[in-house]
C-alpha cells in the first residue's frame, strides 16, 4: 500500500535498465568461450553450453534489473469495507467520465461563460480519462486516471497520486476538492454524439439572430452545446479545468467527491444518480413510489425479479431509469470500447482480468435489456 516510505522508493527508482553489467555479462562469456575453443580445454559441444550459460546469466540479469524499475502495491485483502467502497464509487465515477465522448483540459487563461451566456470555443486540449499505466508502479487492482497534457492524476484506493515529470506526489482524498458548473459553447469542431445542443447560431449573423446575406456561401449554422466544466483542485495541486461533452457523466465525477451540483442541472439526471448509487432498492423503492399500495401487494414475483434484474442492468450500463434503447446501446459501445480487450492489452494482468469481467457484466447487462425489449417493449420503444 501506499505509505512515504513506498512513495519515496518508487520516486527513487532506477529508471532503466544498466547496460554495463548485461555488456560485462555478454563480453565475458564470449572472452571465455573464446579461450575454451583456442586452447581446446573442451569440446566444441561444452562450448556451446557456455555460451547458452551466459545467455541465461544475462537474462537473469536483465530481468533483476527491469524488476527494480517497478515497485509492486498489494491490496487484494488489505481494505477495509470503507475505503474499498469509497474506491468502487471512485472507479464507476472514473468508468463514467472515460465514456465521454470527448474531453478536454481547458487553459488556465480561458473565461468560461456566465449563467445565460455563450462563448466561442475556448482554447483546449484533449485530456484522457481511462485504465492507463502507472510508470515505475505495479498495482493489483485496476488503477484509473485523467490524464491532461504533461500531468497525470492516479486515483488508488487509499487516495490519488499526481504525476509530473516523472515523479509522483500525493493527493489524499480528503484535500481533494471537484467543483462542478456547467458552460454554453459554441462548438466549431466535431460534434461529440454525446453533446447536449440546446441551440443554433449563424457563423455569420445580423443583430436579431438571423444569417447575414452577405455570406450566403461560407455562412452555416453552428451548434451551441451544453457542456459539464470540472475543477480539479487541492493545496498542492494546480488547477485542473475539463470541459466534458457527456454533463451528466461530469456530474456524477463531482458528486462522487462531495461537489454540488448546479441547479440548472435537469431533473432526470439527478434521477439516475441517485438510481446508480442505490442500485436495485433505488428501483424497486421507485417503482413502489409510482403505483398504489393496493397495486404493489399483488405485484407477482415474477414482475419483482424482473425489475430487479434491470435495477442491476442499469447499474452496470450506468443509465437511468426509463432509458431508451438508443441511450442503453450508447452505454454499451462506449463501455465496451473502454474494456476491449485491445485497450488493456499492454497494462497489467489485474487491470486484464478486470476489464475481462467488466466486459462480461456489460454483456450481460445488454442481454438483459434486448430481452426485455423482445418480450415487452413499450410503444415508445423504453423499458424500465
Amino acid at each position: 500500500m501506499l505509505t512515504n516510505r513506498t512513495l519515496a522508493r518508487i520516486n527513487n527508482r532506477p529508471r532503466k535498465v544498466g547496460r554495463l553489467p548485461l555488456l560485462a555479462a555478454f563480453g565475458g562469456t564470449l572472452v571465455l568461450a573464446a579461450l575454451l575453443y583456442v586452447f581446446e580445454v573442451l569440446p566444441y559441444f561444452a562450448i556451446l553450453a557456455v555460451l547458452g550459460g551466459g545467455a541465461l546469466l544475462i537474462l537473469l540479469l536483465y530481468r533483476t534489473q527491469k524488476a527494480k524499475t517497478t515497485i509492486s502495491l498489494s491490496y487484494k485483502g488489505n481494505l477495509n469495507e470503507e475505503v474499498a467502497s469509497h474506491f468502487s464509487s471512485v472507479r464507476e465515477a472514473l468508468e463514467g467520465l472515460a465514456s465521454s465522448g470527448r474531453i478536454w483540459r481547458l487553459a488556465g487563461s480561458v473565461r468560461l461563460p456566465k449563467t445565460g451566456e455563450v462563448a466561442p470555443s475556448p482554447e483546449r486540449d484533449s485530456a484522457r480519462v481511462g485504465l492507463l499505466a502507472t510508470p515505475g508502479i505495479k498495482a493489483d487492482v485496476p488503477v484509473w486516471g485523467i490524464e491532461a497534457g504533461g500531468e497525470s492524476i492516479f486515483f488508488f484506493p487509499e487516495g490519488a497520486l499526481t504525476y509530473v515529470d516523472d515523479r509522483y506526489d500525493p493527493l489524499p482524498y480528503n484535500s481533494l476538492k471537484v467543483a462542478f458548473s456547467s458552460g454554453r459553447f459554441f462548438e466549431e469542431e466535431d460534434l461529440p454524439d454525446d453533446a447536449t445542443v440546446v441551440d443554433h447560431t449563424w457563423r455569420f449573423s445580423r443583430p436579431d439572430g438571423s444569417p447575414d446575406p452577405r455570406y450566403k456561401r461560407d455562412n452555416v449554422q453552428i451548434p451551441i452545446v451544453l457542456y459539464g466544466l470540472l475543477e480539479i483542485s487541492a493545496p498542492s495541486l494546480p488547477k485542473v479545468r475539463l470541459e466534458v461533452s457527456d454533463r451528466p457523466a461530469a456530474a456524477r465525477f463531482a458528486r462522487t467527491f462531495g461537489a454540488e451540483v448546479s441547479t440548472e442541472e435537469p431533473k432526470e439526471e439527478k434521477t439516475g444518480h441517485s438510481e446508480e448509487r442505490t442500485g436495485a432498492d433505488s428501483g424497486r423503492a421507485s417503482s413502489r413510489s409510482s403505483s398504489n399500495g393496493g397495486e404493489e401487494a399483488h405485484r407477482s414475483a415474477e414482475t419483482l425479479e424482473r425489475e430487479a434484474r434491470l435495477a442491476t442492468a442499469r447499474r452496470a450500463l450506468g443509465v437511468a431509469k426509463g432509458a431508451g434503447a438508443e441511450e442503453v446501446s450508447a452505454a454499451y459501445r462506449k463501455l465496451a470500447q473502454i474494456h476491449h480487450p485491445d485497450k488493456v492489452a499492454n497494462l497489467e494482468p489485474e487491470v486484464r482480468e478486470y476489464s475481462e469481467q467488466r466486459m462480461k457484466e456489460i454483456n450481460a447487462a445488454y442481454a438483459e435489456f434486448k430481452s426485455q425489449w423482445n418480450e415487452s417493449a413499450t410503444e415508445n420503444g423504453r423499458v424500465g
